[in-house]
């Protein structure tokens, strides 16, 4: 639902690369970055561009000392417009209720950042601006959140376990400095950092939020923080470093929280940065904004524990994956048979899901594989899909087509004393291109027949000759005796 008299109508999705631009070593002053609305067409006239956002639209010049904030605030208070520029000069720590009006600007010192509650204290951050039409013209009112001095990058606001954050027709800009170790100009923290278990915690809503210009991230979701699903659309533009060049940084497991549109442009990365330090996720989805995923690590589509509830991770059709080459990089669905994961990766002939490499310069095996650890639990498909550039080292042995690495694009295990394979083909309509190793997808189950993964799919350039190994035999020695003869 849409707040401050205006509705947000559909809005095309923009298109990015991996690739990006440079970003400058000092943060430039804070005008507005030339011209992207967002590149789609509002319903609503009423409806904010960023532009008038980021030049802060109809609001007078905040003259005078202002207001100057620091500490802690344990007692509810509103910053009003007429009382700014509202200064925080020092680390801020909001334990009660803040709201901020319309125009009111608030400038942030170099390094400083605003916590918004903490592991056990609530807070709240309430910062609505305003957008309507008078007399046929756009009055847009936002609230925006600046550097305090010239070239001085502050550093973020971070909502904390206890707190929320709700911001609409807002800008941060000139943030993302570092401070005590947060990235972003925008950090919304979960439960379940680190290594650690813990639910999503969605407490920030987004909608029509622009963040410009910041020194790194401009959005950063740690430890399962996340999202409400009021949140709308969400610009970021110019922002990110050579060391951390994403516009977005999230760990798997709360993709699908993203905002309904996002829109990026200019940054050093257009890209949704994922990585984590887990080896288990939730039930997600990787949703289409028109960003590609970056995968640093591996991605384990599994519980925490064992459960007769595989993990499910659904991956929308346009949606690319790109993985970065590394020591077992890619996806392992499941870790045993008892804590199994459905991998749901289903395109169009329109728009086909890729899995790809994150290189700049790709090559044959810059990433592993699609791991199935155990027999693929009935749910788990791919199709309508181009896998290129992986079959990197397995480091595992004996049961590809040899004569002894499993180095594939797919790697299929099976289950029990038997290892019985799946029931059926799950992968179709795949195309296979630019594949390492030996075998571009190894059926490593026991003794069974079938199914066979050669038909609807498509082995194209560089690939190698074995496309599909037969399932391995049982007994001692070499499990696939007579190397390639041992292919569909």
């Amino acid at each position: 639902m849409r707040r401050s008299y205006t509705c947000l109508a559909s809005l095309l999705l923009a298109t990015s690369v991996l690739a990006g631009c440079e970003s400058s070593s000092t943060p430039p002053a804070s005008s507005p970055t030339p011209a992207v609305d967002g590149g789609s067409p509002t319903a609503d006239p009423a409806d904010p561009t960023p532009d008038e956002i980021a030049a802060r639209g109809s609001c007078p010049a905040a003259t005078g000392a202002g207001t100057k904030h620091e500490g802690t605030i344990t007692a509810d208070e509103t910053w009003k417009a007429a009382d700014g520029p509202h200064n925080v000069t020092f680390g801020l720590d909001i334990r009660a209720t803040v709201t901020i009006e319309p125009c009111a600007l608030v400038r942030i010192a170099k390094g400083v950042r605003i916590a918004v509650g903490s592991s056990t204290e609530a807070g709240s951050l309430v910062a609505h601006g305003t957008s309507q039409l008078i007399d046929g013209a756009r009055d847009v009112r936002p609230v925006n959140f600046d550097a305090l001095e010239p070239a001085s990058w502050w550093g973020q606001i971070v909502v904390l376990a206890k707190g929320t954050l709700d911001l609409s027709i807002a800008a941060l800009q000139n943030g993302g400095g570092e401070t005590n170790n947060y990235r972003g100009a925008l950090v919304v923290t979960g439960l379940a950092g680190g290594t650690n278990d813990g639910e999503p915690l969605r407490s920030t809503t987004l909608d029509r939020v622009l963040i410009e210009k910041s020194a790194s991230y401009g959005l950063n979701l740690e430890g399962w923080g996340a999202l409400t699903e009021a949140s709308d659309k969400l610009w970021i533009r110019g922002s990110g470093s050579p060391e951390l060049p994403s516009a977005i940084r999230i760990e798997p497991g709360i993709a699908g929280t993203l905002p309904k549109t996002i829109v990026a442009t200019g940054n050093v990365k257009d890209e949704i940065l994922m990585n984590t330090s887990k080896a288990f996720t939730r039930n997600d989805t990787l949703v289409n904004r028109g960003l590609p995923y970056r995968m640093k690590g591996a991605l384990f589509l599994n519980g925490n524990k064992d459960s007769a509830t595989p993990v499910k991770m659904i991956i929308e059709p346009g949606v690319t994956l790109a993985f970065e080459k590394d020591v077992g990089s890619g996806i392992y669905i499941g870790s045993s048979n008892t804590n199994q994961g459905i991998l749901e990766a289903v395109g169009t002939a329109e728009a086909p899901i890729v899995f790809t490499s994150a290189n700049a310069t790709k090559a044959p095996g810059d990433w592993l594989s699609l791991h199935f650890k155990s027999t693929p639990k009935t749910g788990s498909r791919i199709s309508h899909a181009r896998i290129e550039y992986a079959g990197g080292e397995s480091t595992t042995t004996g049961f590809g087509c040899g004569p002894s690495a499993n180095d594939a694009a797919v790697l299929i295990h099976g289950t029990g004393t038997d290892e019985s394979g799946p029931a059926s083909v799950f992968i179709d309509h795949t195309t296979f291109e630019n594949i390492g190793g030996t075998t571009v997808i190894v059926s490593g189950w026991i003794d069974a027949a079938g199914p066979n993964f050669t038909g609807d799919n498509t082995f194209g350039n560089v690939v190698p000759s074995c496309k599909v190994s037969k399932p391995r035999r049982s007994g001692a020695g070499d499990v696939c005796d007579g190397g390639r003869t041992t292919c569909w």
